[in-house]
């Protein structure tokens, strides 16, 4: 067992993915301890998490052929990349849309519903009145909500709808459903989030070539990272990486 701790369950996992250099995808969670505050400073409790890291057995082949490589040569590559900095999040490229099969696909189904279940009560107790609706295609589950309250669900620059997110994709890891993405919406905020951080990533882009210092752009969950290390991934004068610890990690764009 392997265990990483800190003040929350989400940071504990952060932290655990950065050491271990892989996403929420390829690794498998526990809690094994959640948080307590205690009283006076006694009892006090972090919170701890075992994460495992998915191995999953080569496939066997049909005829004789040349070995395949290994099912995780891609995480290698990965981390070994010499224009990736050792912690910094790769722009995120679409995953491949291929068929599952139907009684996966209805396992997906399944456990969507359940974690739809279990958003809305908190969202209730939260004092939000709100329906929602899930949409599963491939391995992309999504959760729209529909409330009169959007801004409270939504919170100040994202916070309330961002947490609410990471918790889900929490509640996926603990079912054995790691390989799902979910995405929580409100009123297209995640597509006008996405415009708001492209509008971003280029004007800081600009600043700092105009000025040849380097921008560190404010803390954001690693999802917004991601895209603002895809905006300008391409870009010839400027690079970006991300730097400090979680919840304030941020992306720093500098010169090439």
């Amino acid at each position: 067992m392997t265990l990483f701790k800190s003040e929350t369950v989400d940071d504990a996992i952060e932290e655990a993915l950065q050491q271990l250099q892989l996403d929420r995808s390829q690794v498998e969670v526990s809690v094994v301890a959640k948080p307590r505050r205690g009283f006076l400073g006694f009892g006090a409790r972090k919170a701890q998490v075992d994460v495992k890291p998915l191995v999953q057995p080569a496939e066997k082949p049909v005829a004789k052929a040349a070995p395949s490589a290994p099912a995780d040569s891609a995480v290698i590559s990965k981390s070994a990349a010499p224009s990736q900095k050792a912690g910094d999040e790769a722009p995120e490229k679409p995953a491949p849309q291929t068929q599952e099969p139907a009684s996966r696909q209805a396992e997906y189904q399944r456990v969507a519903d359940e974690l739809n279940t279990y958003l809305l009560e908190i969202v209730n107790q939260l004092g939000i009145d709100a329906t929602s609706s899930v949409e599963v295609v491939h391995r992309r589950l999504t959760i729209n909500f529909e409330t009169e309250q959007e801004g409270l669900l939504i919170g100040k620059h994202g916070r309330t709808i961002n947490a609410l997110q990471s918790l889900a994709q929490v509640f996926l890891n603990h079912k054995r459903f790691s390989k799902l993405e979910v995405t929580l919406d409100v009123a297209n905020y995640r597509e006008r989030r996405v415009e708001t951080l492209t509008r971003l990533a280029e004007n800081m882009a600009r600043e700092v070539v105009a000025t040849g210092k380097p921008v560190y752009l404010d803390p954001m969950p690693s999802f917004e990272r991601k895209q603002i290390h895809s905006v300008l991934a391409d870009n010839e004068h400027v690079m970006t990486y991300s730097a400090g610890t979680e919840p304030k990690r941020a992306v720093v764009i500098t010169l090439r």
